[in-house]
């Protein structure tokens, strides 16, 4: 299961995920990446990322991208960022240790 709550810090638009992003999940995510602007992914809840999880990520990023935006991630768990470290989606989108800086970057 995968709930996603978002907020405002600024111009950043905060995605709180928490659970799991997997093939079942990766709909509920996408769903809620605006057109444009920049993006928090505060990923502090977020225990598991499957491939397919992976792949909403680099969605997000590029919708994001095409528009002028960006996306960032926060918070990340030990094991989910390992995964992407191995994966080099860290070399493709920013991380950050707090939603906050994230969202003032």
């Amino acid at each position: 299961m995968l709930t996603v709550k978002d907020s405002q810090v600024g111009v950043a638009t905060i995605l709180e995920c928490s659970g799991r992003l997997d093939v079942v999940t990766g709909p509920i995510l996408d769903a809620k990446i605006p057109d444009g602007g920049v993006v928090v992914l505060d990923m502090a809840e977020l225990n598991y990322v499957s491939s397919a999880g992976l792949r909403s990520i680099l969605q997000a990023l590029k919708k994001l991208q095409l528009k002028g935006g960006s996306l960032r991630l926060s918070s990340l768990q030990p094991d989910v960022q390992r995964l992407l470290d191995l994966s080099g989606f860290l070399s493709l989108v920013k991380s950050f240790p707090d939603k906050d800086s994230a969202a003032k970057a």
